[in-house]
Parts: structure tokens; C-alpha cells; sequence
């Protein structure tokens, strides 16, 4: 479930917004099924609903003892069904929007600043104060920019100038973020909610238990096992984090695990969920549609990168268990293999989805179908039979989960809207070619960078797209493939979520696990460096996203294995013996060379591998002799 579900001062519960939350999820199954409406209608009835939701579900603030709507809640969500559905009743004009030529009238500009507004509360509400201060900034930049000097100048515009292309056409508020909030993205959350609710969740749960339960470290297994799985469904790091991490980091702790590994591994693997397919979180979504390839490309070409994530991950726990001697979970505590079997139907929609993804169904329908396929193999059990009571609670918590996401879109609209006309984005480029002076390592360097700064504090889709319209361009602009300079920058836009200092999805795990978050987040960052890796690796070489011939994508998939392998070995200091940090520098150095496709670079540094290998085989043979 969601932080804001975790901490109940933060919003209220009744019949209203239950009403309204479960109209939320219809009205986009039913545009899923049957075709959407015109963008101006589709996008505007959307965030009415979020923003009518957003003010009536979530206090004012946390500390506000009053469970009811207070008039102002109400008063506000009249203005924005007015402000809002005023985009409704005149879809035409804005079909038909020129920017800076169509009549603004001085309604016009009252009307938008007064949703500019709405959408900024909301957003505080629903996600913290970070992302309307970054909005609240660009905006101050969009006006004042003529007093700037340097790469940060630009002519300036007036206030109804900003608000004309903010909210009037497709480029601001209404643009690409919210576009594929409004088409895509709220379509998984409702699939990932009513899976949920069927019992989808604690069977992948009891999947991860089943299949490494019983090996050393056990439960940090088991987190990284159903962190991956669960968190490819519900597409949210710290969403996850509160969903599995309720049991594992306990189970770790139990098992003798420090308190800050344990958050570090649940936040780890929470955050690479949003990685794998096949939901990727919503910003997969978003890199389609930027891209202008259909989703199932990009899901094939974030296999292997999500594989080599999870490996590393996965090597760091089984030898950070053989270091310190970690055991598995009891008998009792492992389900039966006839538990599992039994319940093996939750496995069907998963398939169905990609089936249908990959079969050139569109992503909306595909996910609609995935909705109802739920509610069918629910039908296989008493017990995970979707009653009405219970699809009204799944429906329910889709649509107030929605209004994060479609608050954060709204939002990073308005920062995409500024970012392109005030030329910052050409400006960035800029400074990144100025800053590199020519090299294509030290770009990427800076790019990854910004993409990290700009990244916290804010949800992955958010960073993505911001990261996106800013850092893109600078990578494209050195002659990188598209698709590399976009899953670059959705890998850093992640990666925020576990570096310090704002890690969100860090602060989640070391609030379960009782430790300290700087500690939780700096041991996280650790279990994680691979995904700083990762990315140049497959910037320099797209054959790790699927992009090339067959015999050249096997070679550097199979290359790669080794090197993360080898590399997880040297960061932790262990393959079958306690490794000296003279070997475990090696194997690090050893690790990258592999992972870094090419001839040259394989054959270094599987020479060290091997050499290393037959040492420690020599070292593990006179032990036992011994």
C-alpha cells in the first residue's frame, strides 16, 4: 500500500470518497475497453476527479484532528469541477488552441491560475512540499529569467503569457505527462490494486518464500525475490517497501541480519521492480510514447538490465549470509509445494498481460483485459474470489492511489512547459557539450548527475519525464542511441530513490527496520551500485538493451553475467572463501571490464577472473587439507 495508506493522520476515509474513488476507476476501464474520449475531455475529466479526490481524501495537514470535510475542503473542490470542466464545455477552443495568437481573455487567465493553484495544494497534499516548490521555482525562472545572465537567461514572460502556455494547448498541464496518466498508467494501478486484493500479492510473497526460503540468508532472498515480483506489478518503490517489507526486514532482523542491511536489501529490491517487466512503474509507459516505439519494446529492452540488477543484488545477500553465516527460515515457515500449486492460477494474468502486450494490443486495453482476466482466476478459489465488497475496496484504493501520480504528472507538466519555452533545455545542452568539452565519459558523467538531483524527492514517473525534457537531448546530442540516452536517464532518475539525502524508498525500510535512514540509505546506495554502472554500459553499448545482431546480444548478455557476478564478489569480499581486498579490487576491475561489452575488455577481464578463480580454488583445496 501506499506511504499516505501507512500513515493514516494524513488523509480521511467515508462513503463519499469511497464513491468518488471507485467512479475514478471506471470511468478509465471503461475508456480502456471502449476507446478513449477527445484529449481535452479524457485529460480534464481526469484531473477533475484528482483534484475533487485530492482535497477531500487528504487533510489539509497531518496534524488536523478532523475526520470530516472541513468548508474549505468543499468549497475547493466546487471551484475545481468549475475551473477544471470549464476545459470540458470548451474542448474545441482548446483543440484548436494557437499559442500567443488565440484570444486569452482576462477569464481565461483568472481561470487558470486559479487550477495552477488547486493543482499545487493538491500536489502538497498528496505527495510533500518538494515537487510544488519545484513548480512554484520554475515559474519564478519563466518570469524572471531576463534579469539572469548566462546560460540562465531568456527574454522573460509575463504572468498570462505563463499561464496561456501552461495551460492552454498540449504542452503544459495538459501535455504528454498527464496524457499518459490519463491513458495508460491509471490502467495498472487499478490491475495492480485488484490483483492485490484477489490475493496476487501474498502469492508472489509466498512464491519468493518458497523458492529461497530454505537456502542461506532466506529471507533476504526472499525480499529480493517478492520485492521483484511485487514491485512489477505495482510499478511504486515505496509502495513496495510497505507492502513486503512488513515481514522480511523483521524475518532478517530475526535472523541475525544489522538492522540497516535489512531496510537497505527491501529498498533495493523494492526500487528494481520498477525496472522489470512487465509494468515498470508508469514512467516505462511515458519512454513509449517519448520514444514513439510501442510499449513492448521497451519492455524487451529493460530485461536485461533489471537481470543484471537483481543478480547483483541478489549475489550481495547470499555472500554477505555465507560471511556472517545466516541460516534459512524453518520448515513451518516455508509454504508446501501443494500451496503454491494450487495457487499457481495468480500466475495467468502476468502472462495474459504480456501475451496481449506482445501479441500489439494497445497498452490501455491490453492492461483493461489483464483487470477483468483478475477477476475471472479469482473465481478458482473461495477464498480469492473477487466478491462486490471486495472490488469495490480494490476500485476504491486504485482511484485514491491515482491522484499522487496524476497530481505528480500534472505538476511536471508545468515544468516540461517552461523547460521548452524558455530554451533551458537547448541550454542544458549546452553547458553539458561546454562542461564536457567533447568527451563522451564526462558528459554522461554530468548528465547522470543532474538526472540524481533532479530525481529526488519527487515519484520515478516525475524524475523520468523532468530528466527526460532536460538531460535527453545533451546525451542525443553526442550521438548515443535514443533509446540508451532515455533508459539512462530513467535508471538515474530511480536511483534517487535510494541515495541519500531524500531516498525515499530508503526512509520507508529504516522506519520498519528501526535504524537510522542515513545509514538504511548509504548501505542501500552500496547493495545498488550496480544501477550506476549499468547505465553507461549500456549507453556505450545498446546491444545490453536488445539493440543489435543476435550473436553480439548473447556475447555481451552472456559477458555480463560473469562481470556482475565477479563484481558482487568483490564488493562484499566473499566467493566460497573470505576473499584479501587485493583480490576483491581485482574482481571489481575484473567485474566492469566484463560487463563493458567488447572484445578487448572481455578478454582482460576474464583472464582476472580466471587467474583469481584458480587461486581460490588453491586457497579453499589447502584449507580443507588443513
Amino acid at each position: 500500500m501506499q506511504e499516505q495508506d501507512i500513515l493514516e493522520v494524513k488523509y480521511r476515509d467515508n462513503l463519499v470518497i469511497t464513491i468518488i474513488s471507485v467512479a475514478y476507476a471506471l470511468f478509465f476501464l471503461y475508456t480502456g475497453f471502449f476507446g478513449l474520449f477527445e484529449a481535452p475531455i479524457q485529460r480534464s475529466v481526469h484531473l477533475i476527479f484528482a483534484v475533487v479526490l485530492g482535497l477531500l481524501y487528504y487533510k489539509p495537514h497531518a496534524k488536523l484532528d478532523k475526520t470530516v470535510f472541513t468548508i474549505l475542503d468543499v468549497t475547493l473542490a466546487a471551484v475545481a469541477v468549475a475551473a477544471f470542466g470549464f476545459f470540458v464545455v470548451n474542448k474545441d477552443l482548446m483543440n484548436s488552441w494557437m499559442m500567443f495568437i488565440s484570444n486569452y481573455t482576462d477569464q481565461m487567465f483568472l481561470i487558470c491560475v486559479v487550477c495552477l493553484l488547486l493543482l499545487l495544494e493538491v500536489g502538497r497534499r498528496s505527495t510533500g512540499i518538494a515537487l510544488p516548490i519545484v513548480a512554484i521555482v520554475v515559474i519564478a525562472y519563466a518570469y524572471g529569467g531576463g534579469y539572469l545572465s548566462g546560460v540562465f537567461h531568456h527574454r522573460g514572460f509575463s504572468m498570462r503569457r505563463i499561464m496561456e502556455f501552461t495551460f492552454c494547448g498540449f504542452n503544459g498541464v495538459f501535455g504528454l505527462p498527464i496524457s499518459m496518466c490519463s491513458t495508460l498508467i491509471v490502467i495498472f494501478i487499478i490491475f495492480g490494486c485488484v490483483y492485490e486484493e484477489a490475493g496476487g500479492g501474498q502469492y508472489l510473497m509466498d512464491l519468493g518464500k518458497f523458492l529461497a526460503g530454505r537456502s542461506r540468508g532466506g529471507p533476504a532472498k526472499i525480499a529480493v525475490i517478492t520485492s521483484s515480483l511485487f514491485g512489477a506489478i505495482s510499478g511504486s518503490a515505496v509502495a513496495n517497501v510497505y507492502a513486503t517489507g512488513s515481514f522480511s526486514i523483521p524475518m532478517m532482523k530475526k535472523l541475525g541480519y544489522r538492522p540497516e542491511f535489512a531496510g537497505a536489501v527491501e529498498a533495493t529490491a523494492s526500487t528494481g521492480g520498477q525496472l522489470a517487466p512487465p509494468v515498470m512503474g508508469a514512467a516505462a509507459f511515458v519512454m513509449a510514447e517519448y520514444i514513439g516505439v510501442p510499449y513492448v519494446e521497451i519492455m524487451i529492452a529493460a530485461l536485461v538490465p533489471a537481470l543484471l540488477y537483481y543478480l547483483s543484488l541478489f549475489l550481495q545477500v547470499d555472500f554477505e549470509s555465507a560471511l556472517y553465516g545466516m541460516k534459512g527460515l524453518d520448515k513451518e515457515d516455508i509454504p508446501s509445494w501443494e500451496s503454491i500449486w494450487k495457487r499457481s492460477y495468480f500466475l495467468l494474468p502476468l502472462i495474459f498481460l504480456v501475451a496481449l502486450l506482445l501479441k500489439g494490443f494497445s497498452a490501455p486495453l491490453a492492461g483493461s483485459y489483464a483487470v477483468l482476466s483478475v477477476m475471472i482466476v479469482s473465481c478458482f478459489s473461495r477464498e480469492s474470489w473477487l466478491t462486490p465488497q471486495k472490488l469495490i475496496r480494490s476500485f476504491s484504493l486504485a482511484g485514491k492511489r491515482t491522484v499522487m501520480i496524476a497530481s505528480s504528472c500534472a505538476i511536471s507538466g508545468i515544468i516540461i512547459g517552461v523547460v521548452a519555452y524558455t530554451g533551458l533545455g537547448l541550454n542544458f545542452v549546452g553547458s553539458v557539450a561546454a562542461l564536457g568539452n567533447g568527451s563522451v565519459w564526462v558528459a554522461p558523467v554530468l548528465v547522470a548527475l543532474a538526472c540524481i538531483v533532479l530525481g529526488m524527492g519527487v515519484p520515478t514517473t516525475v524524475a523520468y519525464i523532468v530528466v527526460a525534457a532536460v538531460a535527453v537531448p545533451a546525451l542525443k546530442e553526442l550521438g548515443f542511441h535514443t533509446l540508451s540516452c532515455h533508459m539512462f536517464a530513467f535508471y538515474f532518475a530511480l536511483v534517487s530513490m535510494i541515495t541519500p539525502p531524500v531516498a525515499p524508498a530508503s526512509l520507508a525500510a529504516s522506519e520498519i527496520a528501526g535504524t537510522r535512514f542515513m545509514k538504511t540509505g548509504f548501505e542501500a546506495a552500496k547493495l545498488g551500485i550496480i544501477t550506476f554502472i549499468i547505465p553507461f554500459m549500456f549507453l556505450f553499448a545498446p546491444e545490453l538493451l536488445m539493440v543489435g545482431s543476435p550473436q553480439d546480444i548473447v556475447l555481451a548478455i552472456t559477458t555480463s553475467l560473469v562481470g556482475v557476478t565477479a563484481f558482487a564478489a568483490g564488493l562484499k569480499g566473499w566467493f566460497l572463501i573470505k576473499l584479501p581486498r587485493i583480490i576483491r579490487l581485482l574482481l571489481i576491475i575484473s567485474g566492469i571490464s566484463m560487463i563493458q561489452p567488447g572484445l578487448t575488455t572481455d578478454l582482460v577481464g576474464l583472464g582476472m577472473i580466471g587467474a583469481i578463480g584458480v587461486w581460490i580454488i588453491l586457497k579453499r583445496f589447502r584449507k580443507k587439507s588443513c
